[in-house]
């Protein structure tokens, strides 16, 4: 005999995204610790004075109650446990903290056991708050989320023979996901090169502990060259872009041009 669905669960959570539906209502996507990935009905969240209304925002953590529905879960209550502060009143760290939420969504199936997946992005989200790098913060996650689930790239020994690859001649596959010895890269067209600082980054950021890899000096050209690694096996894996990340990039495109605005005015000034 199947186990009886209960009628009311209360949860802690992370909030995922929310969408709306209809003209007061939203279905919010939760993460929880226990039972896994789950949407949500907030009725008339989006009337003024919804007592649930500032409780749901992405990238907070709520306690919540949910009532079993024909369809879907309906949120009877909800309380903020954490906010992250003053994560939402920084573009940059509040895109990092959207993204590493997409990537959360869309590699988990719905009510699927989630526990180490929550872990990983309730400490990321905490990293971010306190001001860690956020290009180490994504790279970590991003690592240790394609491990957990199940696409742990290969960064020691070549995806197709299994030998040592020479860090003098690194290249790397997005779709096969790891490196690629010479012998073995005709069979991977879209194999690219892959220079050895950058490798030993991605090294030491997936075996060794994150306190450790928070060590690591990342140049500007280096930060730059391992987003763009992470970008194409996370996509290639993925199967489609991420739309946060795309929007951290626009971000960063924005901030830039007005820092360079600002300077040739003050340039102008004097």
């Amino acid at each position: 005999m199947p186990a009886r669905v209960p009628r009311v669960i209360k949860t802690e959570a992370l909030v995922l995204r929310h969408r709306r539906l209809g003209d007061a209502d939203r279905i919010v996507t939760f993460l929880t610790p226990g039972r896994g990935k789950r949407d949500a009905v907030a009725k008339g969240v989006l009337r003024p004075r919804s007592k649930l209304a500032g409780h749901l925002e992405p990238a907070t953590r709520v306690e919540v109650v949910l009532a079993h529905g024909r369809t879907l879960d309906i949120v009877t209550q909800a309380q903020t446990l954490d906010a992250f502060g003053g994560l939402h009143e920084d573009l940059d760290r509040l895109s990092t903290a959207m993204y590493l939420a997409e990537m959360a969504d869309r590699f988990t199936i719905e009510q699927e056991d989630t526990g180490d997946l929550y872990a990983l992005l309730h400490a990321a989200l905490l990293r971010i708050t306190r001001g860690d790098g956020l290009h180490l913060v994504t790279r970590s996650f991003e690592l240790a989320l394609l491990d957990a689930a199940g696409f742990r790239p290969e960064w020691r020994h070549c995806i197709g023979c299994g030998a040592a690859v020479s860090a003098e001649a690194i290249a790397w596959s997005a779709l096969g996901g790891g490196l690629v010895c010479p012998a073995c890269r005709p069979a991977h067209p879209d194999a690219a090169a892959l220079d050895a600082a950058t490798l030993k980054v991605l090294r030491a950021i997936q075996d060794g502990p994150y306190e450790q890899a928070a060590r690591i000096r990342l140049t500007p050209p280096l930060a730059a060259a391992l987003e763009r690694v992470m970008h194409r096996l996370v996509e290639s894996v993925a199967e489609r872009e991420l739309t946060g990340q795309r929007f951290i990039t626009e971000a960063r495109r924005a901030g830039m041009a007005a820092t360079a605005a600002a300077e040739r005015d003050a340039g102008a000034a004097r």
